[in-house]
């Protein structure tokens, strides 16, 4: 499925920049002694990135994603709860 496909490259991609943006905060707190503003950007990346990706999964498995006690349905629960903690998307943006 050509639509799967597509969504599934683009988790990759975003995984990626992910990635590299978790090593370039992590190369600025060896260089300069302290975090730079790549910690709230990794954060705000992952808490989208896993939002789109238990979506994706939650797409994919149908109605059976979401049984109660089930792992997608807590992990699609939890997606949500990870773009509250640590800072909400809204404020990091500002």
């Amino acid at each position: 499925d050509p639509l799967v496909a597509q969504r599934l490259g683009d988790l990759h991609l975003r995984a990626e920049v992910l990635r590299l943006t978790a090593y370039r905060g992590l190369t600025a707190i060896q260089k300069y002694g302290q975090p730079g503003p790549e910690g709230s950007l990794t954060k705000w990346m992952w808490s989208e990135t896993n939002q789109l990706l238990t979506q994706f999964a939650a797409d994919l498995l149908g109605p059976d994603a979401l049984v109660a006690g089930g792992r997608w349905a807590y992990e699609l629960l939890r997606a949500r709860g990870n773009s509250i903690e640590g800072g909400t998307t809204e404020v990091l943006k500002n």
